[in-house]
């Protein structure tokens, strides 16, 4: 189902088929409660809020993957024009 969806939409140049092996534990989810959701044993358990622990302390409970977020190429140099109306 998923490589049916990517072929029937390849003609768009936003799309970045990511599997889930890869996306699961390379981004950072929050919670209405500003907790981290950690994804790593196929559930979303949630860290202690970042307004009580701090981001450091949180993060550190979010299952977070560093490697595959920088080999998924998760750095972006997000940069655009500015346009300004009037």
């Amino acid at each position: 189902q998923f490589d049916a969806f990517i072929d029937s939409h390849s003609g768009q140049s936003m799309l970045i088929p990511e599997p889930n092996t890869v996306m699961q534990n390379s981004y950072l989810l929050l919670d209405e409660e500003l907790r981290f959701l950690d994804c790593s044993e196929n559930g979303k358990v949630p860290s202690q809020s970042i307004l009580e622990v701090g981001v450091e302390q949180a993060l550190s409970q979010a299952g977070f993957d560093d490697l595959m977020f920088h080999k998924r190429g998760g750095i972006y140099a997000w940069t655009r024009e500015r346009s300004i109306s009037n």
